[in-house]
């Protein structure tokens, strides 16, 4: 990926309560082994990784934001491809061994900068 490279992030709808995006929307949970699953946005548009999300994987999505792959850099994040079968255009950032309390710091910056986006789609 390049350094402005756009990741892809879908929403859950329980993660804009009141139509306002949470930063749980960019926190890894316990099962996601510090890994945030995104779409690399040089594959798929937002849209595209949108109508894969909800409709091939049937799983819940509000909508698209964004996030360049300089700007999880420059938090002191990385993130990289992660081709999967079902999913050629997956891509993580990956949050290491990051304890919850710092997750969350990095998971309010990350929404920062996908508010200055706005919403990608729809």
């Amino acid at each position: 990926m390049k350094a402005d490279s756009l990741l892809l992030r879908q929403v859950h709808p329980n993660f804009f309560p009141d139509e306002q995006l949470s930063s749980q929307a960019f926190f890894p949970f316990q099962k996601d082994q510090g890994k945030l699953s995104v779409y690399d946005g040089d594959i798929v548009t937002a849209e595209q990784s949108f109508l894969h999300y909800t409709k091939d994987l049937q799983c819940n999505s509000i909508g698209v934001w964004g996030i360049t792959n300089i700007e999880v850099v420059t938090i002191g994040l990385t993130s990289r491809s992660d081709s999967l079968p079902l999913s050629p255009a997956h891509a993580l950032v990956d949050f290491g061994t990051l304890s919850d309390k710092e997750c969350r710091k990095f998971a309010k910056k990350l929404k920062a900068f996908a508010l200055l986006r706005g919403r990608l789609y729809p």
